[in-house]
């Protein structure tokens, strides 16, 4: 019997096989990879094992981690230290600039150049974003950027068509393709 990781391996296999349409929208050229938060360590131990999956698709594999976008906004704003010294001010600066950020610093990596319609672009680490933005958000600001596929390791669950990070929030439905065991 197969782990549930290795299920996931496989469901991700059969997707990454198929022909990809160009006739997608970016919204829709879009797949989250749904699995138990309890199960985060053992699918980071098993990046790679996608990767290969990827390549072995004949597909490019670019990979981008959200973990360090808080800690660079942070140190790269002109008012850190007033944030630190008044919190509550830090609110309405993650509710606008955080979330503008964040959302160009994923056009950013998206347009890079080696990336192109036969990429897959991983995201890993958006629960780092968990509290500061909502991944709706995120992905609306970014979904015309995409060029391949963009690939998000989604800690969570996916039901009736609704996706929620963390089982913590109200889900959103949305037009990317999940990918569950």
């Amino acid at each position: 019997m197969q782990s549930k990781v290795d299920q996931l391996i496989s469901a991700f296999e059969n997707v990454v096989t198929e022909p990809w349409s160009s006739a997608l929208s970016g919204q829709e050229k879009i797949w989250f990879l749904v699995y138990d938060p309890a199960d985060q360590r053992k699918v980071d131990f098993r990046i790679s094992d996608f990767e290969i999956t990827t390549i072995k698709a004949n597909k490019k594999w670019f990979s981008i981690s959200l973990k360090q976008v808080f800690p660079k906004w942070l140190t790269e704003n002109e008012y850190k230290e007033e944030y630190f010294n008044e919190p509550d001010n830090l609110v309405d600066a993650l509710k606008y600039e955080f979330k503008l950020f964040v959302i160009n610093y994923l056009i950013s990596e998206l347009s890079k150049p080696d990336i192109d319609d036969d990429s897959l672009v991983a995201v890993t680490d958006i629960s780092s974003l968990f509290g500061f933005i909502r991944t709706s958000e995120l992905l609306t600001g970014c979904s015309d950027d995409i060029k391949g596929r963009l690939l998000l390791f989604f800690p969570g669950e996916f039901d009736n068509n609704h996706f929620r990070l963390l089982d913590a929030r109200d889900g959103w439905n949305y037009l990317a393709r999940p990918i569950t065991t």
